[in-house]
């Protein structure tokens, strides 16, 4: 995969998945930053990034640099084992990488989703 790519993956998870945001939030706004995340992936992936060796490689290390938290924080840990697994496949079907957005977000996370974010 290319730097690029991964540059691009990093910057959403380092977005979206940080410790300060994810540790504090409620349920509510853990759904709409749920919702947002795998938006942004999908457009990575609409431009044709596809799960691989390398991408799977980059996941590991990026949850053992953040792993540290968990202790001090067991909801970001809760949080985090829910969605990076999703991304390195190592999950239940649907896959993410595998599934249109919509059908993934609906089977896998029970949320329906419209152009604005969620959808009661």
């Amino acid at each position: 995969m290319e730097t690029t790519k991964i540059t691009e993956i990093n910057n959403i998870i380092d977005t979206y998945l940080n410790f300060e945001s994810l540790s504090t939030i409620d349920d509510e706004q853990y759904k709409k930053v749920v919702i947002e995340f795998f938006k942004e992936l999908d457009q990575l992936k609409k431009k044709g990034i596809l799960i691989d060796n390398e991408l799977i490689r980059f996941i590991s290390e990026k949850y053992s640099e953040i792993s540290e938290k968990f202790e001090e924080n067991p909801i970001y840990e809760e949080r985090i084992q829910r969605i990076l697994p999703e991304i390195s496949e190592y999950c239940p079907p649907p896959y993410f990488w595998d599934t249109p957005l919509h059908d993934y977000m609906k089977n896998k996370w029970g949320l329906t989703i419209n152009a604005s974010g969620l959808q009661p």
